[in-house]
């Protein structure tokens, strides 16, 4: 039977359709960490949220032409593994019924926070009372009418699918498996049987893929991300396990990556790993000579180099090796005013960095934390780098002492450049919503910490818009738009700081 149309597209849709929640398939207007617009509560008219955060990406007959690295990956394991190119399709989620038809056996779908549990949705929804656009195109993607008027097997994979380990939560969105973990090595098999019309089980635990099974991407991906290593070591007790088993990736598969992305237009490269100053090393700190090797390679393909996140610990046990990647890429003198990486800070109480983040300072003596923190953002200031951090409110064991720690090391660090996001403590993996850290268990000096780290946000804002307005997809007219919606948010946000800056929960007043 001719499957195809006359111009070599699918009549009845492809037997695999891999997509991601409408989140996922935007370049977040050429800066990735506007990404974590998705994250926030569901407030501005969906025109203008898309416009200002989740740009659409362009298809072709509903195929994306730049996808999502982890479904990629997905991708690149099927085709590895028998699935020919006739068969699998990565499609665009707001144009699902140019791929998805009678045909359709198997949608994979690759999500980061599909209920909104995630630790930046749930801080950011505790205020706002409103879903966080993350649950919301979840699930609008799951009810799309080509799913649902289709007999399809839904399997949902990414790092958000703990949030899904419920038969009850998944039999009300209607998804048939989710696969939590690496899903690289599991998900051919998992396929074929869903094709083949055979049970397959409803969670399904991945297995951690060794560094010479990591597949290679076979399409584009968004922004030009490409994944360097897999994992980190460290070993924070309040992040995923699956994050503890470190791989670097082979340089050659990298640099072939990198060129599969130019030859697709995309002209940065976007360098993903936990901590990318550690490529190559075996121990917690960087092995500058491996780094550098990797990226003066890259530097020959591209000047336009990002990266993902590193640690504090790492800048500050190697400070020459910021210099060294500064002057590479000339960042604070051409087109790129500044680097960015997103850093985890967490905590300014040494107590609670001895119980939950042993590792995070590694080489250095985790009382010395704070001071690291400091000395690294100092380091990444003075190379033109201005990081976006993380806090984390509610850590298990934590009383008023440990957050004022916290508040007195951003009074010791006010002067330098860094973006700052607060967060409540999520237990990723768990289940009970008591096991979450709310605005109710918030004490004054909660409310006093929030209020510095928007205030922080806000002073710096209004700077790296203009910045980033050298970005492909920033043109003068979001930047404007951008501005706009800062001085809006600062305004009402004003006498609600005031309120916090006193240690006042400021309920009382609603959106």
């Amino acid at each position: 039977m001719n499957l195809l149309s006359g111009d070599g597209k699918r009549k009845r849709g492809y037997p695999v359709v891999l997509t991601t929640d409408r989140t996922l398939a935007s370049d977040y207007n050429g800066s990735e960490f506007l990404g974590f617009g998705a994250t926030f509560p569901k407030i501005l008219p969906d025109f203008l949220y898309q416009y200002l955060f989740l740009p659409k990406l362009s298809h072709d007959h509903g195929s994306m032409k730049f996808g999502h690295c982890g479904t990629r990956k997905i991708e690149a394991s099927l085709l590895n593994n028998g699935f020919s190119r006739d068969e699998v399709k990565l499609a665009n989620p707001i144009k699902l019924s140019k791929v998805v038809g009678p045909d359709t056996e198997v949608i994979g779908i690759t999500t980061n926070d599909p209920l909104g549990k995630g630790p930046a949705s749930t801080t950011f929804s505790q205020f706002v009372r409103k879903e966080p656009y993350t649950k919301y195109y979840f699930r609008k993607l799951l009810n799309n009418g080509s799913i649902q008027k289709n007999d399809i097997t839904v399997i949902v994979g990414g790092p958000g699918t703990w949030q899904l380990k419920d038969e009850e939560i998944m039999d009300e969105l209607g998804i048939d498996c989710i696969v939590i973990g690496e899903g690289e090595k599991v998900a051919p098999n998992l396929f074929e049987k869903a094709m083949n019309g055979e049970d397959i089980p409803r969670i399904v635990q991945g297995e951690v893929v060794s560094r010479e099974k990591i597949p290679r991407i076979k399409g584009p991906t968004i922004n030009g991300l490409v994944e360097i290593s897999r994992g980190c070591g460290r070993g924070c007790d309040f992040c995923n396990p699956t994050l503890l088993n470190l791989r670097h990736r082979h340089m050659k598969h990298i640099i072939e990556e990198i060129k599969l992305n130019k030859r697709a237009g995309c002209e940065h490269a976007l360098l993903h790993a936990e901590d990318v100053l550690r490529y190559g090393s075996k121990r917690l700190t960087p092995e500058p000579d491996k780094l550098m090797k990797l990226l003066k390679k890259v530097r020959k393909l591209t000047p336009d180099v990002r990266f993902s996140h590193c640690s504090m610990a790492s800048v500050v046990s190697e400070p020459g090796l910021i210099e060294d990647v500064t002057n590479l890429f000339d960042f604070g003198r051409t087109e790129r005013p500044f680097a960015s990486a997103q850093i985890g800070i967490e905590t300014g109480s040494t107590k609670l960095a001895k119980k939950h983040l042993k590792g995070k300072a590694k080489p250095f003596d985790v009382e010395e934390w704070p001071s690291v923190v400091e000395q690294g953002l100092k380091i990444l200031n003075d190379n033109h780098w201005i990081p976006c951090t993380t806090l984390i409110m509610g850590l298990p064991g934590e009383d008023r002492d440990d957050v004022t720690a916290t508040l007195e090391l951003l009074d010791d660090i006010k002067d330098y450049d860094f973006f700052i996001v607060p967060l409540m403590f999520v237990p990723l993996g768990m289940q009970s919503e008591k096991d979450f850290f709310t605005r109710d268990n918030m004490e004054p000096e909660h409310w006093q910490l929030l209020a510095e780290c928007m205030k922080k946000d806000f002073d710096i804002t209004e700077s790296l818009i203009h910045e980033l307005s050298g970005l492909e997809g920033f043109n003068p007219i979001k930047e404007y738009s951008f501005v706009l919606l800062k001085k809006y948010m600062e305004k009402r946000m004003k006498p609600y700081i005031k309120s916090m800056e006193q240690g006042i929960d400021p309920s009382d007043n609603s959106y």
